[in-house]
């Protein structure tokens, strides 16, 4: 086995899967029989983004020989606390009898608390860790996806764990830079819950009247951004009839955030932001970091008051053809 390894080379799993929910949620369902074959079970998928209250599971799927409910919950970044905790509640909410949480990286802590879960809970309760990585197996073969079990009921494979203080370099810089930012946030009660926005550069706080719509901020071409994000999944008619009315009030929204913003569609992926940016980069610092900081800080609350009420407004107009599924 060792020399096996040793004849395969990793690859970002982001060459194969630019974004989590538009590439890679859609790929893992369509594959479920490789999900299948690493955990011996029969999958098969039920619906995509299942609605759970106000939030909704990547995937939920059916085990056919036992016709019991699975949970399964998806990531492109190494696992982390909200993932759990969204694994666990979207588990309880759908009545799933296994929750399987599938990520590139599993840190030790995560792994650990998937394994205590499957000592303490009662029979027939099952929670599963799976890593899923890019692979080449030779110099001229294309990459290739695959499934290793990290943690199931009896099992946990710690050669495949990430000891603590293994996070990447890079990816530790924008967590340390966005968990004082988050964490301040959510005692103010800014939103329920934060997610990584696109990836480990940015975080996205989901609105309370629509999860796919919300408020982000992040870094991306060395520039600091606050933006409002909304992802309209299969419908750019509805993603631009959104933009349209928003637009119409455009000098009256600059003039309340006191800002010009960045008003751009981005119709092949059916979303689009309304942002201000500033310079600014991971690498910046430390006290221009903290500016940037506070900066996030002080725009957040001004772009929810200005556009939480106008987008309800916007989607409580809109005709039934174009409402979320």
């Amino acid at each position: 086995m060792a020399e096996q390894e040793q004849d395969i080379e990793q690859v970002d799993v982001r060459t194969r899967w630019l974004h989590e929910a538009l590439d890679f949620t859609p790929w893992l369902a369509e594959n479920l029989h490789l999900l299948s074959a690493e955990l011996g079970m029969k999958l098969e998928l039920v619906q995509m983004e299942y609605p759970i209250g106000p939030f909704s599971l990547d995937i939920l799927a059916r085990e056919v020989d036992e016709d019991v409910k699975v949970a399964i919950e998806n990531q492109l970044e190494w696992t982390d606390h909200s993932h759990l905790g969204q694994t666990l509640t979207y588990a309880a909410g759908c009545d799933a009898r296994i929750a399987i949480w599938v990520a590139p990286e599993f840190t030790y802590e995560h792994a650990e608390a998937l394994h205590r879960l499957n000592q303490w809970t009662k029979d027939g309760i099952r929670f599963y860790g799976l890593k899923v990585e890019v692979v080449k197996k030779s110099g001229d073969s294309p990459p290739e996806p695959r499934l290793r079990k990290v943690v199931y009921p009896g099992g946990w494979n710690r050669q495949i764990t990430l000891q603590s203080g293994e996070m990447p370099a890079d990816k530790r810089k924008y967590y340390d830079f966005f968990q004082p930012l988050t964490a301040e946030l959510s005692r103010r009660d800014f939103a329920n819950r934060s997610t990584q926005h696109f990836d480990h550069t940015g975080r996205f706080f989901p609105s309370q009247f629509d999860k796919d719509i919300g408020y982000a901020v992040s870094f991306w071409h060395n520039s600091a951004w606050v933006s409002l994000f909304v992802r309209t999944w299969d419908s750019v008619e509805r993603n631009n009839r959104i933009f349209d009315e928003l637009h119409k009030a455009k000098t009256e929204i600059e003039k309340s955030i006191a800002a010009e913003l960045e008003w751009d569609r981005f119709e092949p992926y059916t979303f689009f932001t309304i942002s201000v940016r500033r310079d600014g980069s991971i690498d910046d610092p430390t006290e221009k970091l903290e500016e940037t900081r506070a900066w996030m800080f002080d725009l957040l609350p001004k772009f929810k008051e200005v556009f939480d009420d106008r987008v309800a407004e916007v989607l409580s107009q809109l005709p039934p053809s174009l409402e979320v599924r």
